[in-house]
């Protein structure tokens, strides 16, 4: 059985590397108080609670944006289309 993969995706600016590095037990992950500092997926192996997983750190995702690199990260997470 192959191991789960949990991506952690959201807004731009609501934790998302914090909850990553506190998961993953280090800091892999910039943090940062400026939205837009994660740009690319972070993956990391991750042990919880006698769980094992990939976990996937993601840039945040503004469904209303135009912006050209949200919407690239919106056609490559397949989500956020439509609000």
């Amino acid at each position: 059985m192959s191991k789960p993969v949990v991506a952690i995706v959201g807004r731009p600016n609501v934790g998302k590397s914090t909850l990553f590095n506190a998961l993953a037990g280090e800091r892999i992950s910039i943090v940062q108080d400026t939205p837009g500092v994660t740009r690319d997926r972070i993956y990391a192996e991750v042990s919880w609670l006698d769980h094992n997983f990939t976990m996937i750190d993601t840039g945040g995702i503004e469904p209303d944006s135009n912006d050209i690199i949200l919407s690239q990260m919106r056609s490559l997470y397949g989500c956020c289309a439509h609000s």
